[in-house]
């Protein structure tokens, strides 16, 4: 009768084997394009970006005319009217190129939004890769223990092992089949967290990829030079401040009157009999108490604040580059002096067996090795997880890519 910690090792063994049949295996760069192309995050954002165009084309359509007509009834009199305003001054233009200014700030804020996008999709993705090392590692280890117990269990049965050490190993196995489970609810949970960022419908299997690669960090005046040109929050703010300054030359050139013409035909009664002529008429605002003055203001104000704002995100932008880069020096530096200095948990593992098998050391001192070589790979994964994000976080600081 199998025991209740098999059953659920089979489960979770069961689960980590068909999801890779059910669910289309896929490298790192599929899944993170994919994600920045067709998911509906990805959407969202870019709809963002063409409601402000479709939006700022609405601005500039001439007023569409209008059509009167009136009949009195004193005597025959009629009016067929027709009227249509006239931007003469610039305003018109002026809200073109404000237009134009502000399609490219959406833009460029769309470029910035997907920017961070992909570095949370790659962060997931690393948070994957992790899971799955765990899961491997683990299994490995479960591997090792089951070997061990079988041989246990013939020992015993020969009279030449005691049940104290059987005993002590399949407990151990048991946890350790656990340790197996919660791994693979672990990996189920990274693949849903980037299942909700894919177009709906996609399967993840297992994902291929090398969590961690030795990376040369450039020096931070080379980064934050070439931050200065890829940040898109950067253009976007540089482009609002052009809008606000065209708002405001369109502001002050709507205050002078735009005409508009008035035509038509009039029909009266007289005493000659009905005649008819033509109407001819011009109407003019006069700005008597809106001058625009307290528009022109505001969009000033906006100007300052975004010119303000632009300032404050470099100071920033410069701290964060400055920040990634020593925490991903020193993740890395970490990483390199753990593979000179600390044995290998693999090997530990392999070494620790063969000497318990030979007579050399007993199942408490097997049992402690297998544990410090579990801690060791966890450990590993960690720093190597640890690296990931800290050059995600640093290319994402810096607005591009920097390492192909």
């Amino acid at each position: 009768m199998p025991s209740r910690a098999r059953v659920c090792v089979w489960l979770a063994g069961g689960l980590l084997a068909s999801a890779p049949a059910l669910a289309q295996d896929r490298t790192e760069q599929e899944l993170v394009d994919l994600i920045v192309r067709e998911g509906p995050r990805a959407r969202a954002i870019r709809a963002d970006a063409e409601v402000t165009r479709r939006e700022q084309q609405a601005r500039t359509v001439y007023p569409n005319p209008s059509v009167t007509y009136t009949r009195e009834g004193a005597g025959f009199t009629d009016f067929l009217q027709l009227e249509q305003a006239l931007p003469i001054f610039g305003a018109r233009a002026a809200l073109a190129g404000a237009g134009i200014a502000a399609t490219a700030a959406a833009e460029a804020e769309r470029d910035a939004r997907l920017w961070s996008l992909r570095s949370d999709a790659r962060a997931l993705v690393a948070h994957l890769l992790s899971e799955q090392e765990r899961l491997d590692a683990g299994a490995s280890v479960v591997r090792a223990v089951e070997r061990v117990t079988e041989l246990l269990r013939i020992r015993e049965r020969e009279g030449e092992g005691s049940r104290f050490d059987r005993l002590r190993a399949e407990q151990e196995l048991a946890d350790l089949r656990q340790i197996v489970v919660d791994a693979t609810v672990a990996v189920a949970e990274a693949r849903a967290a980037l299942g909700r960022l894919l177009p709906d419908g996609t399967p993840v299997g297992r994902v291929s990829g090398v969590l961690h690669r030795e990376r040369v960090v450039p020096p931070v005046e080379t980064l934050m030079a070439r931050a200065s040109g890829a940040r898109a929050e950067l253009r976007a703010l540089q482009r609002a401040a052009e809008r606000f300054n065209r708002e405001g030359e369109a502001e002050r050139r709507a205050r002078f009157p735009n005409p508009t013409l008035v035509g038509g035909l009039k029909r009266a009664d007289t005493e000659s009999g009905r005649e008819q002529g033509s109407v001819l008429g011009v109407k003019v605002s006069v700005p008597l108490f809106d001058l625009g003055g307290r528009d022109v203001a505001r969009w000033h104000a906006e100007r300052t604040r975004v010119e303000a704002e632009r300032a404050s995100l470099v100071q920033e932008i410069q701290a964060e580059i400055a920040r990634s880069a020593e925490v991903l020096r020193l993740r890395q530096r970490a990483v390199s002096d753990s593979r000179r200095h600390l044995q290998p948990g693999d090997e530990l593992l392999r070494i620790a067996e063969v000497a318990y098998r030979e007579g050399e050391v007993g199942i408490l001192e097997w049992l402690d090795a297998l544990r410090t070589a579990a801690r060791a790979r966890s450990r590993a994964i960690d720093m190597r997880l640890d690296v990931r994000l800290a050059q995600i976080a640093l290319e994402r600081a810096v607005g591009e890519t920097l390492w192909p």
